[in-house]
């Protein structure tokens, strides 16, 4: 987003509300979290102080949408176990209110094809092998022309919290390890193939957090000795992080490609790997339900909230 995007947005937070309807938000969760998270609880309260009525809600409950004026999607972390049934929901929820970030975005977001659209804007990816469900691998064949690296990946297009996900040596013992795994998951589900980036045993992932198209904070997750997995609910840690250079500037490009494709984003957080060679590679762009991290800026549950009051005050 340009500079004078930003004006914008930062002008609107200030325009004075004068309608004196309550606002209603819902927060969206899943049947598993249905008080939601504790990561949250940071915005709803700045959301309370702006006035806005907050209600924390299941997203399949048997629910009066349109008595809300919009739902913000937070921990929905069951998405992509039901993904017919929740896009059905997002279909009608969306035809009574609004949904933020909208359906459109949401759709494109949740199957890692993404990454392509963003490959080719000029977003530098980790190199991806996409393996259809319609497919026959033969992974033996295939590491014929791929002799180098040690390590490889497997993960699903659609997935959270490291579902389906698989680290394999490339031999013999290795290759029959991913193999079996890939014949296990790729009857339901499109697979990536990628190169291991073992920085993130060291390093961790990093992750950018925008509100609004604006910069509000950034984190490191840090996994447990030897693992992979940057979630805490893998033991992992975060750390408040400054970013780099080459991180905001993959950022930007990011902002840039959902300026010109999907202007309606609102939140959005961007995971970074790092190669031992320095490289930066976006590994996702969350755009759905990530962690935001609030524990770790004093500004971003405020600032958040009244991107939230400008958005709804302007499309009331």
């Amino acid at each position: 987003m340009d500079i004078h995007g930003l004006e914008f947005i930062m002008a609107v937070v200030l325009l004075p509300i004068t309608s004196t309807h309550t606002m209603k938000l819902a927060i969206i969760t899943c049947s598993k979290l249905p008080q939601g998270v504790a990561d949250d609880q940071p915005l709803l309260s700045s959301l309370s102080h702006l006035g806005i009525d907050t209600q924390v809600v299941v997203w399949d409950a048997a629910v009066d949408w349109s008595s809300f004026d919009a739902c913000l999607l937070r921990s929905v972390w069951d998405y992509h176990e039901r993904l017919n049934a929740f896009n059905q929901w997002l279909d009608h929820t969306a035809e009574v209110t609004r949904i933020l970030n909208p359906p459109k975005v949401i759709k494109w977001n949740q199957n890692k094809r993404y990454l392509r659209d963003l490959s080719a804007f000029g977003v530098l990816t980790i190199p991806t092998t996409w393996i259809t469900h319609a497919q026959a691998f033969n992974l033996k064949q295939w590491s014929h022309n791929h002799p180098a690296q040690q390590t490889y990946f497997l993960k699903p297009v659609v997935g959270a919290d490291s579902s389906g996900t698989l680290r394999f040596t490339h031999d013999d013992q290795g290759l029959a390890r991913a193999q079996q795994h890939l014949d296990q998951w790729l009857p339901e589900m499109d697979m990536m193939l990628q190169p291991y980036l073992s920085q993130v045993e060291k390093f961790g992932e990093t992750s950018a957090i925008y509100f609004g198209g604006q910069l509000s904070h950034a984190v490191r997750k840090i996994p447990v000795a030897g693992d992979y997995r940057v979630q805490d609910t893998f033991g992992a840690a975060d750390v408040a992080y400054q970013l780099s250079a080459t991180e905001k500037a993959q950022s930007q490009a990011c902002l840039q490609y959902l300026e010109q494709n999907h202007p309606e984003v609102l939140y959005a957080r961007f995971d970074f790997l790092h190669d031992e060679a320095g490289h930066v590679y976006l590994n996702e762009a969350e755009l759905i339900e990530p962690s935001l991290f609030f524990n770790h800026s004093e500004t971003a549950a405020d600032l958040f909230a009244q991107m939230i009051l400008s958005f709804l005050s302007n499309n009331h």
